[in-house]
């Protein structure tokens, strides 16, 4: 404040010299305020630059985040979506395995039934010829007549059953001749 009183007096009662030197100090001054000013502009531009750059920055981030965020939540989809499928695939698998298993099972049943039917009706067929090699040898002809593959009823399995049943009997005619 008492400078500003200073400056007012020399503008008033102020020698020419004092009045120089009081225009040579405004006009450094005024300099000076000039080149802050500038100065102040040049770094208010800046900042505002890098504003906007750390704006667009920001926007650009934002942009790949959410990018990123929908690629995420895609591949989240996706996965779950196969993992189901995958799971849908192994309940099909463990059904289709229990069905498996059970169809065995009952085949199994089957092959003992029919191993127990096959042999029942060899034991059949044969019967009253296993005593005897020349009526056992007649049987066999007689059911070969009738069960080979040839005829119109021909069963190719039975004759192998047949041939198998006859071929033991000769072993235990054999094995019996030479005791």
């Amino acid at each position: 404040m008492e400078e500003k009183r200073n400056i007012e007096e020399i503008i008033l009662n102020g020698t020419e010299d004092e009045l120089a030197q009081l225009k040579l100090w405004l006009f450094k001054e005024s300099v000076r305020l000039e080149n802050m000013e500038s100065s102040l502009e040049e770094r208010y531009k800046r900042l505002e630059a890098d504003e906007i750059s750390f704006r667009e920055r920001m926007d650009m981030a934002e942009r790949k985040l959410e990018t990123a965020t929908r690629k995420l939540n895609n591949d989240k989809a996706l996965f779950e979506q196969r993992l189901r499928i995958l799971n849908n695939g192994f309940d099909q698998l463990n059904s289709d395995k229990k069905k498996l298993e059970g169809e065995y099972i009952r085949l199994e049943r089957e092959k003992s039934y029919q191993r127990e039917y096959e042999d029942d009706a060899l034991d059949l067929l044969f019967r009253g010829a296993k005593n005897n090699p020349l009526a056992l040898k007649k049987r066999y002809r007689d059911l070969l007549k009738v069960f080979h593959p040839d005829n119109i009823c021909g069963d190719p399995e039975m004759v192998l059953l047949i041939n198998q049943e006859y071929n033991e009997l000769c072993r235990q005619f054999d094995y019996g001749m030479i005791n």
